[in-house]
């Protein structure tokens, strides 16, 4: 523990996962990924590190060899078929108790498994401690990474195709520096259950290969938030984790965008700081294994955090001036 200097220590409670800018907080993914190979050293031997080099270049990679049997997927279907479902895409943000998922398909777009559900599901262990997919991972990263969120979630067929939560564009911003593997156990089509991702922008040094300033000319006034001329660092501070952001994105990175998808049993690994969303579905239910890694602990150990006490939207809309 005394090899880490207090401030770049991600158990340190003083530590922020908070960045001024892209610049510090690639500069902190940085600083923390030596010291945690000073400590641990460089456990990364991947028989094919050519994931771990499409993800750099592009910020995604599909782990084609590792596609899951369809006899494995059907048993992990069949078991989380049987358990109870919580009404939102990760269990531990529902406002309500877990039920079958019939129920759950009635009132909410999404339905989510807990940890403990998810970990006694067949093969779960085999996946989590692949080796290939960890030293590439490793080899991305600089150093070993640490396994901060398991999920399944149903995102449910919608009858009208709109969007809902993560359904629209946006980054994740647990960490300094993430990767995660998605496992697709229903088949997803290009335009139905897709993962869209907005190819390098992921990093600054490769928003900028793709950016052009020539936009800025014919950028509409009400899509600009700056109300001047958009630059790329601009990409990595929108409030919201960039939501709300689509016809910005649209404008700028319309040829970036491409809709990632395969059968059930499909292996794709991205870098989520990279602008993203899910395809709705309109024709069926998708459901998708998502393991997240990071420098420090994220979302995972927050399940033993009590959250504040939560009301439904609909309970107090009539105060809500």
């Amino acid at each position: 523990r005394q090899v880490v200097p207090d401030e770049d220590r991600g158990d340190n409670p003083a530590f922020s996962k908070n960045w001024a800018s892209v610049y510090e907080r690639e500069e902190k993914a940085r600083k923390i990924s030596e010291n945690i190979r000073r400590i641990a050293g460089f456990v990364n031997d991947p028989v094919d590190a050519s994931c771990a080099r499409a993800i750099r270049e592009t910020g995604y990679a599909g782990f084609v060899g590792k596609k899951l049997s369809t006899d494995k997927v059907d048993k992990i279907v069949e078991y989380f078929n049987r358990q109870k479902v919580y009404p939102s895409h990760v269990a531990h943000f529902a406002l309500q108790k877990p039920k079958s998922k019939e129920e759950v398909k009635k009132k909410s777009g999404f339905g989510s498994y807990d940890i403990a559900t998810i970990l006694k599901a067949p093969y779960i262990a085999q996946i989590l401690s692949d080796k290939e997919v960890i030293g590439n991972i490793a080899d991305y990263f600089g150093c070993l990474p640490t396994v901060s969120s398991v999920n399944v979630f149903w995102a449910f067929a919608s009858e009208d195709g709109k969007p809902r939560g993560p359904q629209n564009f946006h980054r994740d911003v647990d960490d300094v520096k993430t990767c995660t593997m998605f496992i697709n156990l229903t088949d997803t089509k290009e335009d139905e259950g897709a993962h869209c991702y907005i190819r390098k922008t992921h990093t600054i040094e490769r928003l900028k290969s793709v950016f052009s300033d020539e936009k800025n000319k014919d950028l509409p006034q009400e899509l600009n938030p700056w109300n001047r001329k958009v630059t790329p660092e601009d990409f990595f501070s929108l409030p919201l984790n960039g939501y709300s952001f689509e016809k910005l994105y649209e404008h700028f990175f319309k040829e970036q965008a491409i809709n990632l998808y395969g059968e059930r049993g499909t292996v794709l690994v991205t870098d989520n700081y990279g602008i993203h969303r899910g395809i709705p579905s309109k024709s069926f239910d998708r459901l998708i294994l998502w393991v997240s890694y990071s420098l420090t602990a994220t979302h995972t150990q927050s399940a033993d955090v009590k959250l504040l006490k939560r009301a439904a939207y609909a309970d107090i809309k009539d105060s809500v001036q």
